[in-house]
């Protein structure tokens, strides 16, 4: 019986538990399964018509006269970019790219934009772009502008609110530095270029106000992680980097167009570090600390729930009760209990006390003590006042509550008649 009630005690204290885990996992695995991945060739591609495709929005901008060219590498855009003139560039996997490549002083034409969907802190790293993520959310919602920004401004509301860059643009989810001779643009999240979300709110208004500054776009549609190419044997001969000023403004070099078949020059030592773990950034601090406070409340409950913490405590009844209606409500919370075990160890506790009384045996004597002084087998009277099986149901109980009350009737009867004997005699 104790095994099954310390049984009962740990299931009621690690079933919160489970059910905490169950909620969490599961929350994480629909939320995982709702989140578009950048691997499928669907994702924000301009021939994709599926719910996270981006033909709307490539659609959207050749009607309104912009020329859209689709790559599926960072040298073949960045080759578009040299031949075509003053262009637009739109990363949608910047986490795929080889975005050192785009970052690296010289490699993009002056004057080319750059508009990256939802760059998270890996694909900074790799690059030169002043950009840091300074917060992100479990989900994208909707912001306002909140700045001067005329893109911003004519758009509106726009659910671009997810990873924040720093910036007063819609809570930091917008910003726009320049650097390197180019014009380089974050938006923190990817609704507002997908074929689902882009009539939600101002979301069209803000991606083609951000794809339509430039007569042409070039697409970079890469959907498998591209490898850094290797350094070109040949020596190049050395650049001016373009400067940035004070205000950010770029200040153009001595003008040599780049290469974009060169190798990447050397990174900042601190592009050589290894990247944060993405477990710990997948979520922000708001929902560990959510999880944390409700772990905290399922242990508060676990607790309280706890029947007792310690030994029990005898308290004084606040009011006599005849000894009929005790024994008959212990005997109640017993059968409720299925506490036979228990049960019946009282039972012969109390014959042992008694039968030690009645032979004249000292407190705490054992069951050999009352076997050799009522003259029986040792082994026998254990068998019944000290046996360790214990009753699986009421009718085993019975039996051995009935052998137990039997013994103590043969020995009292035994020790009278021997007392009588000795009388007579």
């Amino acid at each position: 019986m104790t095994t099954t009630r310390r049984r009962r005690r740990w299931l009621r204290l690690a079933v919160p538990f489970v059910i905490l885990f169950a909620l969490v996992t599961g929350t994480l695995v629909v939320h995982a399964i709702a989140q578009p991945d950048p691997e499928d060739a669907d994702y924000l591609s301009p021939v994709s018509d599926a719910g996270i495709g981006g033909g709307t929005l490539a659609a959207r901008l050749r009607g309104e006269g912009v020329v859209v060219e689709r790559v599926t590498s960072t040298v073949d855009a960045l080759t578009a970019l040299w031949t075509g003139g003053g262009s637009t560039l739109l990363v949608t996997t910047p986490g795929l790219v080889d975005t050192s490549q785009l970052s690296t002083f010289g490699r993009l034409p002056t004057g080319t934009r750059v508009v990256l969907v939802a760059p998270t802190r890996a694909a900074l790293d790799r690059s030169d772009w002043p950009i840091e993520v300074h917060g992100d959310r479990w989900t994208a919602t909707t912001a306002e502008p909140g700045c001067t920004d005329p893109t911003a401004a004519a758009a509106g509301p726009a659910a671009v609110r997810d990873l924040s860059y720093g910036g007063d643009c819609y809570d930091g989810a917008l910003l726009t530095v320049a650097y390197g001779g180019a014009v380089v643009t974050v938006a923190g999240a990817a609704d507002p270029f997908r074929n689902d979300r882009i009539g939600e709110h101002g979301n069209a208004t803000l991606a083609e106000g951000l794809l339509s500054q430039a007569g042409r776009v070039v697409w970079l549609d890469v959907h498998e992680r591209e490898e850094p190419p290797p350094p070109s044997s040949e020596p190049t001969p050395p650049t001016t980097p373009q400067q940035t000023t004070a205000t950010g403004e770029a200040s153009p070099g001595d003008g040599r167009p780049a290469d974009p078949t060169d190798g990447p020059q050397e990174q900042p030592e601190q592009a050589a570090e290894s990247p944060p773990n993405p477990l710990g950034q997948a979520f922000p601090p708001a929902f560990w600390a959510t999880v944390v406070l409700l772990a905290a409340a399922l242990l508060a409950l676990a607790v309280a729930a706890a029947r007792r913490l310690g030994t029990p405590v005898a308290e004084p009844l606040p009011s006599r009760v005849p000894a009929l209606e005790t024994l008959l409500g212990h005997a109640r919370l017993y059968q409720r209990a299925r506490a036979r075990g228990a049960s019946l160890a009282i039972l012969r506790t109390a014959a042992r006390r008694r039968l030690a009384v009645h032979l004249g045996l000292p407190p705490g004597a054992g069951i050999a003590d009352i076997a050799e002084a009522a003259g029986l087998e040792e082994d026998g009277v254990r068998d019944i006042l000290g046996s360790a099986v214990v009753p699986e149901n009421d009718d085993e109980l019975i039996a051995m509550a009935a052998a137990v009350q039997n013994l103590e009737r043969e020995i009292t009867a035994n020790s009278a008649a021997a007392i009588f004997e000795g009388e007579q005699s």
